[in-house]
């Protein structure tokens, strides 16, 4: 009975091959167009900003899922991205962009977006006195990426949800083996680490 459902399906290292391929597409895809923060912009941002969110979606379509970009940019991009985030939000949001290139190197475009927008979105962010920290941190042969947020209590796990499944595709599709992503949280606080190889 294996051989024939294999025969028809495929091994099961293969299904879980094109599982990795299709999830880590999701993943480009839904950090490119951001449907969250589109339908905040045009529903709490005044027309001038959302002609600015409109132009800085205009560069991000021309980004293709195998293109590699200098780091800075990629900083760049997700420095606009939370500052839409900011001004939607406003007084609900508080955060903290904390980062450093030693070395330019290139990155798959939109890396660093997923572990930004899962803070932002599944996070309690509300409190000054708890803000989003995000600390980047480019070296000659590593990138390194905390991304810590309030706990938000209302929901079970800021780690188990489709979009981090799809982020940690998107890493294995990347970079193989040659990074590591921890998750790790108490009752206040939960927090992300990134480190990439390259």
């Amino acid at each position: 009975m294996g051989s024939f459902l294999d025969s028809i399906f495929g091994s099961k290292i293969e299904l879980d091959l094109v599982k990795i391929d299709l999830e880590a597409k999701l993943c480009f895809h839904e950090s490119r167009a951001d449907s969250h923060l589109a339908n905040l912009v045009f529903t709490m941002l005044n027309k001038q900003r959302q002609q600015e969110f409109l132009q800085y979606m205009g560069q991000l379509s021309q980004l293709s899922e195998e293109e590699k970009i200098p780091v800075s940019r990629e900083i760049e991009l997700l420095r606009q991205y939370i500052g839409f985030y900011q001004d939607a939000l406003d007084d609900q949001l508080y955060l903290q962009f904390d980062y450093q290139v030693e070395l330019e190197r290139d990155v798959p475009a939109f890396i660093l977006f997923p572990l930004v927008r899962n803070a932002i979105t599944n996070g309690y962010n509300s409190m000054q006195k708890f803000p989003v920290k995000i600390k980047i941190r480019v070296y000659e042969k590593a990138m390194l990426m905390e991304v810590s947020n309030h706990v938000n209590h209302h929901i079970a796990s800021q780690e188990n949800n489709p979009y981090v499944d799809h982020y940690k595709s998107r890493l294995i599709s990347c970079y193989a083996d040659k990074y590591d992503l921890l998750f790790n949280s108490n009752s206040h606080t939960f927090k992300s680490n990134l480190h990439i190889c390259i």
